[in-house]
């Protein structure tokens, strides 16, 4: 199991898919492309951004069950980003005073529970692909459905600081199998890149404790901009 993480625009989708091919690889989408209805993520309440995240994390465990499924089948996995993908992005959104800091902790809380279940964990490799913000805003406004206008500087915001929290988290866990490759240039080049980079790969499945460390890691991020917006909040009284 490889999860392929970036920010938005980043090429995650096109290199999963080009790479999969070439290994005879499953390519497994992110969550949002597997939900029918697809969910519309331009939340314009909590309660609409609270159902959404709820929603997509439910589905992140059964990415999680069908990707571990396949790679006990002795299949290689590729998946277009991990599964921490609601809880890495409202700890985003957290950070900016977009999101209260509750709802964060309930996310982490509901993974928890299905981690000491064994129905939620993390992919045995995660890869990074390293791009510059001017060539991701490229490729975002070259794929307006994917990556809707309106959405773009919310996401570039976010992202910019998901990719951090997320190798603050998951770099001390999985050590070597956090690794990450210059997504930059023509898709098959990023795509040949990550295809090397597979090949070379024999990963052991991380364990249920460390799944829940990395939930413990995220636990701690968007405290301070919590505190702060609560302090805005009380002076603007």
């Amino acid at each position: 199991m490889i999860a392929v993480e970036g920010p938005s625009g980043a090429g995650k989708s096109e290199a999963v898919r080009r790479a999969a091919a070439t290994l005879g690889a499953v390519a497994l989408p992110e969550a949002v492309e597997r939900l029918r209805p697809r969910p519309s993520i331009d939340f314009r309440s909590l309660t609409e951004l609270r159902r959404l995240e709820r929603r997509l994390l439910d589905e992140e465990g059964r990415r999680f069950r069908d990707a571990r499924r396949l790679a006990g089948q002795g299949r290689v996995v590729l998946a277009d980003t991990g599964f921490l993908g609601p809880i890495s992005y409202t700890a985003g959104l957290v950070e900016l005073g977009l999101a209260p800091r509750p709802l964060l902790d309930e996310l982490i809380a509901r993974a928890a529970e299905s981690a000491v279940r064994g129905a939620w964990g993390l992919p045995d490799v995660v890869v990074v692909l390293r791009t510059p913000a001017r060539l991701r805003q490229r490729r975002a406004a070259s794929d307006p459905l994917g990556h809707p206008a309106a959405l773009r500087a919310r996401h570039e915001r976010v992202g910019r600081r998901e990719a951090r929290r997320l190798r603050s988290a998951l770099a001390p866990v999985l050590g070597r199998e956090f690794r990450s490759i210059s997504g930059t240039g023509r898709p098959e080049l990023v795509a040949a890149r990550l295809v090397r980079l597979a090949a070379r790969t024999t990963a052991r499945p991380p364990s249920r404790t460390e799944a829940l460390r990395v939930l413990a890691r995220l636990a701690t991020f968007g405290v301070g901009a919590s505190r702060r917006s609560s302090a805005r909040r009380r002076g603007n009284r």
